[in-house]
């Protein structure tokens, strides 16, 4: 399997832009850097910015001209934004945080994947293009025709090579062509896989208490008897767990 590390500079732009929440930080390194570009921008262009994080609401369509003024102004905002200081330190530090991630799953990819082919039974054969954006920013989603964004702060040790399983195996269960409604479940046992059992046999420790989305916890607490008697199983098939799971 391979995984090509890059950087779509528009895409780091309005995923940058669109983080204003105080949630959507995942740390506080950098943050004074990232608000004074988001700052920049604000003062370039409100219509473009409003434009760039879906700020738009109904009564907009109202004054269609406004809109359709914004699509023309955008490539130019963008440009302004890549030639300004502020936008150039944002894109240094998520190269240098790139260049981590590259590193830090290399080292990893021998064991990790032995691990995740001993844990489903997929035969990881895929290539993928990991979109990263700035680290101190939240970002985790598998995209459509196996691309995946990518962003976070390295909470603990091992941190993105955990959560990069993570999306590779949604990707992996959505290709096996199979109509599965109850993606609750499905998440569940993605957690399972990656975010506790990977994560523990990395770094040591133990689960429960569950890492992960909270909302999945007391789906997870349920499934746990049955994720431990399929762990001491010899040949694993995750789809197949995943469909007596449904019958439970």
């Amino acid at each position: 399997m391979k995984l090509n590390f890059t950087i779509n500079e528009d895409y780091l732009i309005a995923h940058t832009l669109v983080s204003i929440a105080p949630g959507r930080f995942s740390s506080k390194k950098h943050k004074k850097d990232i608000i004074s570009f988001q700052n920049f921008a604000w003062k370039k262009s409100e219509k473009c910015y409003n434009f760039l994080a879906g700020r738009i609401y109904p009564e907009d369509f109202l004054y269609l001209k406004s809109i359709k003024s914004a699509v023309r102004e955008l490539p130019n905002f963008l440009l302004v934004l890549k030639k300004n200081k502020y936008y150039k330190k944002i894109l240094i530090q998520t190269k240098d945080y790139l260049d981590f991630c590259g590193k830090q799953w290399d080292g990893n990819y021998q064991y990790t994947s032995k691990i995740i082919k001993e844990l489903t039974g997929f035969n990881l054969n895929k290539k993928f293009t990991v979109y990263i954006t700035h680290e101190n920013l939240k970002n985790g989603c598998f995209i459509e025709n196996d691309k995946i964004a990518w962003g976070h702060n390295e909470d603990w040790p091992n941190y993105s090579t955990v959560y990069l399983w993570h999306e590779i195996l949604h990707s992996y269960f959505k290709s096996t062509n199979v109509k599965f409604s109850n993606k609750d479940i499905e998440h569940s046992i993605i957690q399972l896989i990656t975010d506790n059992e990977l994560r523990i046999r990395l770094n040591d420790g133990q689960y429960p208490p569950f890492k992960g989305h909270p909302k999945l916890f007391p789906l997870m607490k349920k499934i746990l008897p049955y994720w431990k008697k399929y762990l001491r199983s010899e040949k694993k098939n995750i789809l197949e767990f995943r469909n007596i799971l449904v019958k439970l």
